[in-house]
């Protein structure tokens, strides 16, 4: 099953998903990661959705995990709603977001320009969250984005006091820019 999620062949991924049922084989946590995996990677993105639900039905746990592969694919697809309908679903299900779920989503707002988007996503884990270098890097530019001098002063000296080195490169917008 694996192997077809990493390759993106969903339909060799569902085949195989549906014969292990038939045999009686049920599908754990795993397997549906996989499997929601397979569907993101070949931007089956209904499908993946579908998985979750069928997972939550199902009574299997669902993991952020689960929900980060379907946030990551919007996010990179630049399907900027969709990732954040899916980021309040993960809370909607009891889960409360990991780093990869929150840095996933400030990715996708770094990336396609959101600044507004981005700082209040910030603001809104603010205080939630173990010091990250890509969050606190992507503070630094997103408010520095927007004239907020002071602001980003404030997560440099925070990343110096804690030994984490500044990202130079991150780069608000730029899967908008074109070549």
């Amino acid at each position: 099953m694996n192997v077809y999620a990493t390759s993106g062949f969903y339909g060799e991924a569902e085949q195989l998903f549906h014969a292990m049922q038939k045999e009686g084989c049920l599908p754990d946590t795993l397997t549906y990661l996989a499997l929601i995996g397979s569907y993101t990677k070949g931007l089956k993105y209904s499908e993946a959705e579908q998985a979750i639900i069928s997972m939550q039905k199902g009574g299997i746990p669902t993991s952020c995990a689960h929900f980060n592969l379907l946030l990551s694919a919007f996010a990179k697809a630049g399907l900027i709603q969709e990732a954040e309908r899916v980021y309040g679903e993960l809370i909607a299900a009891g889960l409360t977001p990991d780093s990869a779920c929150n840095r996933t989503l400030l990715r996708g707002y770094m990336d396609y320009g959101h600044v507004e988007e981005g700082i209040s996503f910030l603001e809104s884990i603010r205080g939630s969250v173990e010091p990250d270098r890509f969050i606190m890097s992507a503070a630094v530019h997103l408010y520095k984005s927007v004239g907020m001098e002071l602001r980003a002063e404030g997560y440099l000296n925070s990343m110096r006091s804690l030994g984490i080195t500044f990202l130079k490169n991150l780069e608000i917008g730029s899967k908008t820019k074109t070549s």
